[in-house]
């Protein structure tokens, strides 16, 4: 039986101090620039934006990691530009399908015949028509005013570098929103929806409303007391940066599109119709906009986005396959 090699205890404690210092001069100031430039809420506010979810993008992961790790089997990995571009251009590839891929249902759902309001029957629906609140409506954060439905974003200028030394760029440190349940009337007759399960999204799944209230703060100025008082639960606290407060809203009045389940559900002798979940239709999602207009975004997107993922993936997964064999 062939014994391996031990490394000596001082070999062990130069490997150790070799990995302390590692974590205090590497480890402890990416964190620090981690959340200095908050990548954490850059995050939750892309998935957001692009409906991305722990398992899609998970997904992603593991086919990154199983093309690489194939690549490996195949040969071994070089160590070009060209491979890192060939990379690169994958790793997008394999980004844009998946979102794709997250907004897949909302597309499926896009398919569904829209219904008139007042006429809608129990199962998967299509619906647009003016939103009009059911109990008294939310304030919004900024705008200070009667909301549906609102998404705010707090960002503040700092300095970051970059290729030119530095430059004060817009970073976000916090993200909020709430809906309430309201009404949806196209002059039929009105249908219930509570979306408390909903993908609720004010602004669409890109700039299909793009009606929103914005606040700048100069690092010297305080903002108003009403945005104050909104904020003080997110502990962002004060600041000498500049600080711009946006809020995304669905108002009483506003254009409004859902998709989702109808049901009926009993109050007594009555019974109510409530589009409540996504049941057997694909989504349960509601934002701002008219079915046209907001059909076609999500076409465009999920086209768009498959598109250019199966271009970027197929032409990244050729150049790194060939450059490994």
């Amino acid at each position: 039986m062939v014994v391996p090699d031990v490394p000596s205890i001082g070999v062990l404690a130069l490997y150790g101090i070799a990995g302390a210092f590692l974590l205090l001069v590497v480890g402890v100031p990416t964190a620090f620039l981690f959340r200095y430039i908050r990548l954490g809420t850059e995050c939750r506010l892309l998935a957001r934006r692009l409906r991305l979810e722990w398992p899609v993008f998970l997904g992603a992961v593991l086919v990154v990691g199983a093309w690489f790790g194939l690549l490996r089997e195949f040969g071994s990995i070089p160590d070009t530009d060209w491979f890192l571009a060939g990379s690169a251009v994958f790793v997008l590839g394999v980004f844009s399908l998946s979102v794709a891929v997250a907004n897949a249902d909302w597309y499926r759902a896009t398919d569904l015949p829209v219904s008139e309001t007042g006429f809608v029957r129990e199962g998967p629906v299509q619906i647009s028509g003016e939103a009009r609140p059911v109990d008294a409506p939310l304030t919004g954060p900024i705008s200070d005013g009667p909301c549906l439905a609102y998404a705010v974003t707090v960002k503040d200028r700092r300095w970051l570098p970059n290729s030119h030394g530095s430059s004060r760029t817009q970073v976000p440190i916090a993200i909020d929103s709430d809906a309430t349940r309201f009404t949806v009337d196209d002059g039929t007759g009105p249908v219930l929806v509570d979306p408390a399960t909903a993908d609720v999204r004010p602004a669409g799944p890109s700039p299909t409303v793009d009606r929103d209230v914005s606040v700048a703060v100069d690092g010297e100025e305080s903002p108003p007391d009403h945005v104050s008082d909104s904020f003080d639960d997110l502990e962002i606290g004060p600041s000498t940066n500049d600080r711009r407060y946006r809020e995304d809203h669905i108002q009483p009045g506003d254009a409004v599109h859902v998709v989702g389940s109808c049901r009926s559900v009993a109050h007594g002798y009555d019974r109510n119709r409530v589009i409540t979940e996504a049941g057997d239709a694909p989504a349960f999602a509601a934002t701002g906009g008219d079915a046209e207009t907001v059909s076609g975004s999500v076409r465009r997107l999920v086209r768009g986005s498959a598109g250019i993922g199966c271009a970027f993936a197929a032409s990244g997964a050729i150049l790194t396959l060939w450059l490994s064999l």
